[in-house]
């Protein structure tokens, strides 16, 4: 039997979790599609030795906070496939007052309408959860993410007649750049903490592990849910 394979969309491919996702998701399966976003493309080295390597990797180029760059998208995603199976997002949502599915940057909504399994993973965070609140202050980064799983609990009422699947996730406290650097932040507000932050971090060959095997799980019943890495659910 012909192995089958699934086409991702992936933002934020050029760096972190985004990146070893596409990698991961590319190298599992060479039936997979894995369409992988960049801001400046030239200057994602890592990505492009990705995609010289694996030939079922393509570089997108999409700076979300640039309606130019938007407007360039579908012409770009058409010419690499007709569908998209998952989508994950590293990013924020837009503000608006219109409903979250009618916010004017739904570009990637009819390639995933035609597939069927149409899941739209938004990576998020535990500190974003506010009944279970850590005490320890984020900032705007908590603040954003907090939002942004109103945004997804939201799109999931909007698309679920449509037999979509949305979620926020987890991805842990992942030891790449970005999370040692709001680690080492967080310690130096509240060293008294110090033992335990530095107990929640965990590789990125772990988070990549659960977040997939999580993402491969995902039915309908587990729409506009905040889940973990690990499968676990997570209080808004």
């Amino acid at each position: 039997m012909a192995q089958v394979g699934k086409t991702y969309f992936i933002i934020g491919a050029n760096r972190g979790i985004g990146f070893n996702l596409a990698k991961s998701y590319s190298e599992e399966n060479p039936h997979n599609v894995v369409l992988a976003t960049a801001r400046n493309v030239e200057c994602a080295t890592e990505l492009q030795n990705l995609a010289k390597q694996n030939k079922n990797v393509f570089i997108v180029q999409l700076d979300i906070a640039d309606s130019n760059s938007i407007d360039k998208l579908d012409a770009q995603i058409s010419t690499l496939t007709d569908g998209i199976d998952v989508f994950i997002s590293n990013a924020g949502v837009a503000n608006a007052y219109t409903t979250v599915f009618d916010a004017p940057k739904k570009k990637i909504y009819k390639f995933l309408l035609k597939r069927e399994t149409r899941k739209v993973i938004f990576i998020s965070t535990a500190g974003a959860s506010i009944t279970g609140f850590f005490p320890v202050s984020s900032s705007a980064y908590g603040q954003s993410k907090a939002a942004l799983n109103y945004s997804v609990k939201e799109l999931s009422f909007e698309l679920e007649p449509e037999n979509f699947i949305v979620v926020a996730v987890h991805p842990g406290t992942v030891s790449i750049d970005l999370g040692t650097t709001g680690i080492s932040q967080l310690k130096k507000n509240r060293p008294e903490l110090a033992e335990t932050l530095d107990s929640l971090v965990i590789s990125p060959n772990e988070s990549i592990s659960g977040l997939k095997k999580l993402f491969d799980s995902l039915e309908k019943k587990h729409n506009g849910f905040f889940w973990s890495y690990d499968g676990s659910e997570i209080p808004f």
